[in-house]
Parts: C-alpha cells; sequence; structure tokens
C-alpha cells in the first residue's frame, strides 16, 4: 500500500492496482490492508488533488470511490471519466452512507459498477473487488472476440472480394499514401447492368452466381496492388495505387471486356452479363477529398449507365470522357 505508484520489476506478472479514492477521508485503512493482503497493489488518494496525481501516473483496474461531493459534471465525476476507454472501462465501487445516496448516485454517468454502504466491510469490499475484476476481464474477452470478428467480416461472404466496410478503410488510408507521396490514385465504380431483371427473371441463387463470376473477372485484371471489393447488391469497386486516369481506363476497358464476353450458367438459367464503369483518379498534388473522388467516379458511372449500359466513362474535370 502507498500514497503513489511503485515502478513495476521486471520479470514478474503484473499485479491488478486499486485505488482508493478517500476523498471523504474516512478511516480506511483497514480496508486498504484487507486488499493489500489479497494481493492488489494498492493506492489511496485522501483528495482530489493527490487523487489526480495518481491517475496521471497510472491506470488502475478497480476504483474504490469515497466521494465528497459526487454529482454530474463534478471534478470527481470528470476524474473518473478521464480513465475511461470503451473497450476497456474502469470499473467503479461507490461508498455511500445510505439509500438514498445509492439512489441518487445511480443516476450518473459512470462506467459499469457496484456500491457497498457505510460503514464498509473490509471483506465485503475485497469481495466487490474481485467481482468488478472478474467482469473486467470478461469485458475484455468481449471486445477482444469482436475485434477477431470485425478482422473476419473484411471479406465479403458471397464473393470472396473485400467487404465494404474493410475497403473504406482502405480508400481513406491510400488517398493519405497518395497525398504524401504525390502519387496516382484511381478509383472504379462498377454496376452489373440490369441485375434486378436477372433476380426477378431467375433466381436468387443464380443472381449470387453472377455476382461470383464478376469478381472473378475482377480478381484476374487487377494487380496485386490493387484492391476489389463488392459494395453491396450488384454494385462493386476496384481501387488502383499508383495508377493515372489513362491506365484506370485501361484496367476498367479490360474489365468490361472481359465480363461482356463470358455467359453465366446455373440450373436451367444462362444469361450474358456487362457492367458499367465510372472512373475518376487523383494526381496526389491537387486539392481534392476522398469523398469527391467517390462522387466523381460515381458521377462517372450514371453517365455510362444513361448512355446505354455497358461502358467505361472517365471523369476529367467538370466533363465526362468516353
Amino acid at each position: 500500500m502507498s500514497g503513489g505508484p511503485e515502478p513495476s520489476k521486471p520479470n514478474q506478472p503484473t499485479t491488478q492496482v486499486v485505488l482508493v479514492m478517500n476523498h471523504n477521508r474516512d478511516p480506511l485503512a483497514d480496508l486498504a490492508q484487507a486488499l493489500a493482503r489479497q494481493g492488489f497493489e494498492v493506492h489511496v488518494g485522501d483528495s482530489l488533488a493527490q487523487s489526480h496525481r495518481l491517475v496521471s501516473a497510472m491506470r488502475p483496474d478497480v476504483v474504490l470511490l469515497n466521494p465528497l461531493v459526487l454529482c454530474a459534471g463534478g471534478v470527481e465525476l470528470e476524474l473518473l471519466e478521464s480513465m475511461q476507454r470503451d473497450e476497456d472501462p474502469v470499473p467503479v465501487i461507490l461508498l455511500v452512507d445510505d439509500l438514498q445516496a445509492l439512489a441518487e448516485a445511480r443516476h450518473l454517468r459512470l462506467p459499469f459498477r457496484d456500491f457497498v454502504l457505510k460503514p464498509a466491510s473490509p471483506a465485503e469490499c475485497v469481495h466487490r473487488v474481485e467481482l468488478a475484476m472478474q467482469t473486467r476481464t470478461s469485458i475484455r474477452n468481449l471486445h477482444s472476440r469482436a475485434r477477431a470478428l470485425e478482422s473476419q467480416v473484411s471479406i465479403d461472404f458471397k464473393t470472396g472480394l473485400i467487404s465494404e466496410r474493410h475497403m473504406r478503410g482502405l480508400i481513406d488510408r491510400e488517398w493519405k499514401r497518395a497525398q504524401r507521396h504525390q502519387n496516382p490514385l484511381s478509383l472504379l465504380l462498377i454496376d452489373v447492368d440490369n441485375f434486378k431483371t436477372v433476380n426477378d427473371s431467375t433466381e436468387y441463387a443464380f443472381g449470387d452466381e453472377v455476382l461470383r463470376k464478376v469478381a472473378d473477372a475482377l480478381k484476374n485484371n487487377v494487380r496485386e496492388t490493387d484492391y476489389a471489393a463488392r459494395f453491396g447488391g450488384d454494385e462493386f469497386c476496384v481501387l488502383l495505387p499508383q495508377t493515372s486516369p489513362g491506365e484506370a481506363v485501361q484496367t476498367a476497358l479490360r474489365i468490361r471486356q472481359r465480363i461482356s464476353g463470358m455467359t453465366v450458367q446455373k440450373g436451367n438459367f444462362t444469361r450474358q452479363v456487362t457492367v458499367s464503369i465510372g472512373v475518376d483518379s487523383y494526381d496526389g498534388r491537387s486539392t481534392g477529398s476522398v469523398d469527391q473522388l467517390r462522387r466523381n467516379a460515381n458521377r462517372a458511372l450514371q453517365e455510362a449507365k444513361r448512355r446505354g449500359k455497358n461502358q467505361v466513362w472517365l471523369w476529367s474535370g467538370t466533363e465526362l470522357e468516353q
């Protein structure tokens, strides 16, 4: 037990840290000693200023708070909020005088919390701290599994291409890289022509086969350094780092030709498939934004569809070029 953090020793497991904020300055020495006997590293802040110093030097695993004046917008609540993280909240155990104080405290926006009525039994407090540690471990594990699942959904399950969500992050990253190195960056937005008619006149399983064949064509006609994604429904996206407008148009023409030359067959259904493609490029030096790149590529896509579909159109300034 100490009034400040001690340097950790190498090659030893990390000790769980309990911060006792005894701002009401009740006699809590027995409580702190009981926690220390259970193997916790205990720090005591007997004033708000001392608790501030402790929190600035370390992040506790659990806080036991004996508040002076705990209220919405108060400094004690601000201090508790400052140490929180969405994926790893620090549990707070409040020491309260009576049930009325407990009822008032329940309305405060605190992380998951517990309550102990004063005078606090050291044994009960140790038990509540142990439960809080278990709950915090469970929350950490849930967030860890959620991150693992999020990495799995970086792939679109129907096509094997990059998912829309993951692709948006890649576009932001490549945009910043293009700006930093002043390299061109091109974007293709691709739409399967008359896909609604395909779904309405066949079966959804056949529609899925069409999407998979289009995805395969994209995979086989881009470089390893390019990114191909499904953008929901019948829309696709290809990001081409270090690619000029002319090179991007050539890639788009190759994709359009490859898809228009294939026949999709599954079960009793057979269809010729075509796509419309809109292209926009960023030169790496001029002003602009990721949103503008997407908007312009979409404008070019809509123009390709308006002019009969199965076409490639490039956005160039305020004009469209075939």
